[in-house]
């Protein structure tokens, strides 16, 4: 009876029928939220700001409802710095309203790269691998007597030595000293007996031969050092090729037994 009683209620259907329409109006409402949150059915068409300059470019961007982020930046010297070189999304990609485009541009201030160690242990085509895979460039190769043909000898900029381990603008151009192997060309060994290193050292290269040092442990300063022996020798006329090396023994004076051999020193004081 009270179900019946319940049904021809007339307030029982008022609110029911209240409860369905305000039900409906909330679903309607929570849809239209998610729409508006959502951007449903708002699309965007990324602008294409590739090879433009960064500040046109984020003009556009922002123009089109859109942000952006600037993810990274590479040195390239033939593109104008500032310059977008890529974009993600590319430009005519379909977005939503407000979606981020990360901007790569182009800089001309170069990253700097160590300088490879390549002397000594190096050959020409090694040298080329290591200096192109850091972004330097290769420069003037100097050709001078060596037994080692095309190996490294030297590593420069300009006129300058650059160690190795020394950071270096990405780009730069690095000169290479190589040798050009044994020519089959004889020198006669020079007589070094009683010069001072430096000049024993010039008189060496004088002679397109490579000079091996070995100091006795009473020099302090190299340079200044007496050669008072040498292999091989010069006394016999021996000869050697274009690039071999002549081993000096250096100390900081003459020995007694050279100062009381009248041949040697006859030689160093004619």
């Amino acid at each position: 009876m009270k179900i019946f009683e319940i049904i021809k209620d007339k307030a029982f259907w008022i609110n029911l029928v209240l409860a369905i329409v305000l039900f409906n109006v909330l679903i309607w409402l929570t849809l239209e939220f998610l729409k508006i949150y959502t951007h449903h059915s708002e699309t965007i068409t990324v602008p294409i700001v590739k090879l433009k300059h960064v500040n046109t470019a984020i003009e556009m961007i922002e123009k089109a409802d859109l942000n952006y982020e600037i993810t990274d930046s590479l040195y390239n010297p033939e593109v104008k710095n500032g310059t977008i070189i890529d974009q993600i999304p590319y430009g005519g990609a379909i977005v939503k309203s407000g979606r981020k485009i990360f901007l790569t541009i182009s800089t001309n201030k170069p990253p700097y790269v160590e300088m490879p160690n390549l002397v000594g242990r190096s050959s020409l085509r090694f040298a080329k691998i290591e200096l192109e895979s850091r972004g330097l460039l290769i420069g003037e190769l100097i050709y001078i007597p060596s037994a080692e043909k095309d190996a490294v000898l030297e590593q420069s900029i300009g006129n300058a030595p650059i160690k190795a381990g020394t950071m270096i603008p990405k780009g730069t151009t690095v000169n290479l000293t190589l040798g050009d192997g044994l020519s089959g060309m004889l020198v006669d060994v020079p007589f070094l007996i009683g010069m001072k290193t430096v000049e024993a050292e010039m008189t060496i290269k004088g002679y397109s031969l490579v000079m091996n040092a070995f100091y006795d442990a009473d020099v302090l300063d190299s340079a200044n050092g007496i050669i008072y022996k040498q292999y091989p020798s010069a006394i016999n006329n021996e000869q050697l090729n274009f690039g071999e090396p002549i081993d000096v023994f250096i100390s900081k004076k003459l020995p007694d037994y050279i100062l009381k051999d009248s041949s040697i020193m006859n030689r160093i004081n004619p």
